[in-house]
C-alpha cells in the first residue's frame, strides 16, 4: 500500500478559488472605500461634495466669547464656521428641513465672504506632499442658461471656466429665495365702483427691493380679457421699466404675457423699487378689459397684508478643476 502524502484534486480547486477571491478583493476594494481616488475623482468629488454643502447645508456661526451660535451665519460672516445656502427652518438646528431651498440673504453674503475662507470652509483644495493646492471652480447660480442677480448681485463666483481643462461638474435644481410676493385673489380685489374693470391695490412706501404682486382666479366676463395697464397715483406707468408682466397657465411656468387672459392664469407684476421712494402711501390701478372686481373699496387691498417668500427655480451649478 502506498502511503505517500495525497493532495485531492477538490481541495486543490477549493484553495485555487479562495485564493483568486482574495486577490479580487485586494485589488477591488480599496477603490470603492477611499473617496477621490485618482484625479479625475478627486475632482468630482470634490465637486460633489460642495453642492451638497451649499444645497443641503444652512451653515453655521459661532462665538467662542460669549457661547453664541446659529444657523444665521449670513449675519456674522466674520465668524462662520460651516458656509451652506439652505434656507433656515430653525436658526439653533444645524439641519434644514428644506434641502435645495436657498436663502437670499446667505447667497448674497457667499459672493461678499474672503476667497480663502471660501475655500477652507467648503474644503476646495488638495494636499500635495504636505502643501495646500487649491483647486479653481466657478459656483452659479442660472436660470435660462444665465446667472440670476439679486439685489444687484451677479450670482457667479468663482474662476472664469477653462477651454482645455478636465473639469468637474455637478448641477443641481434648487429654489432660490429672490424676494416677496404679495398674492392676491382677483375676485377679492377691491375697486372704486362695484363690476367695474379695474382693481386697486395700495402700496406703501419707501421700498427697499423690487415690489411683486401675483393675482390669481380672474372673473372673466367674456372672450378677449386681456390685462391693459398700470396707473400709479394716476399717471400711467410704462411696462418697459416701470415694471414686467409675466402670466402663468394652469399647468407651467410664468412666461411674457402674450395676450388673452383666461381665468384660471395667473398675473404677475413686478414694479422697480424706485417708483416708491417716499414715505407715503401709493394707490396702484390695475386696468382690465372683460375682467369684472365687484368688492368696492374704501378700504382698498393692500400689499402689506399678503406677503409671502417668492421662490424661482434656478439650478445651482458647481465645476472644479
Amino acid at each position: 500500500m502506498d502511503e505517500r502524502g495525497q493532495i485531492a484534486i477538490d481541495f486543490l480547486l477549493g484553495i485555487s478559488v479562495v485564493l483568486i477571491a482574495i486577490g479580487f478583493t485586494l485589488q477591488f476594494v480599496p477603490g470603492i472605500f477611499i473617496s477621490g481616488y485618482g484625479g479625475e475623482e478627486k475632482l468630482g468629488y470634490a465637486a460633489y461634495r460642495t453642492s451638497c454643502i451649499l444645497a443641503e447645508d444652512p451653515g453655521w456661526w459661532s462665538d467662542n466669547t460669549s457661547n453664541a451660535s446659529s444657523t444665521e451665519w449670513e449675519k456674522h460672516p466674520e465668524k462662520v464656521q460651516r458656509i451652506g445656502l439652505a434656507v433656515d427652518n430653525d436658526v439653533n438646528s444645524r439641519l434644514t428641513e428644506t434641502p435645495n431651498t436657498l436663502s437670499k440673504e446667505k447667497l448674497i453674503q457667499f459672493m461678499l465672504i474672503d476667497e480663502n475662507e471660501v475655500i477652507r470652509k467648503l474644503g476646495l483644495f488638495d494636499s500635495v506632499e504636505g502643501t495646500q493646492m487649491n483647486y479653481r471652480y466657478n459656483i452659479s447660480v442660472l436660470t435660462d442658461g444665465h446667472p440670476m442677480v439679486i439685489n444687484n448681485y451677479t450670482a457667479v463666483r468663482g474662476d472664469k471656466l477653462p477651454d482645455d481643462s478636465n473639469i468637474a461638474k455637478i448641477t443641481r435644481i434648487v429654489l432660490l429665495e429672490t424676494g416677496n410676493v404679495s398674492v392676491f385673489d382677483a375676485r377679492s380685489l377691491t375697486t372704486d365702483s362695484s363690476f367695474s374693470e379695474y382693481a386697486n391695490i395700495n402700496l406703501t412706501g419707501p421700498a427697499t427691493e423690487n415690489l411683486t404682486i401675483q393675482i390669481t382666479n380672474f372673473n372673466v366676463s367674456s372672450s378677449g380679457a386681456a390685462f391693459i395697464n398700470v396707473t400709479l397715483n394716476g399717471s400711467t406707468l410704462s411696462a418697459s421699466s416701470d415694471y414686467t408682466l409675466l402670466k402663468r397657465p394652469l399647468y407651467g411656468d410664468f412666461r411674457p404675457d402674450s395676450g388673452q387672459l383666461l381665468e384660471d392664469e395667473a398675473l404677475r407684476i413686478s414694479f422697480n423699487k424706485s417708483l416708491f421712494a417716499s414715505d407715503q402711501t401709493y394707490q396702484v390701478r390695475l386696468n382690465f378689459n372683460n375682467v369684472t372686481f365687484t368688492e368696492q373699496g374704501p378700504l382698498f387691498s393692500a400689499y402689506e397684508d399678503n406677503i409671502e417668500k417668492l421662490y424661482e427655480t434656478a439650478y445651482l451649478t458647481v465645476e472644479v478643476w
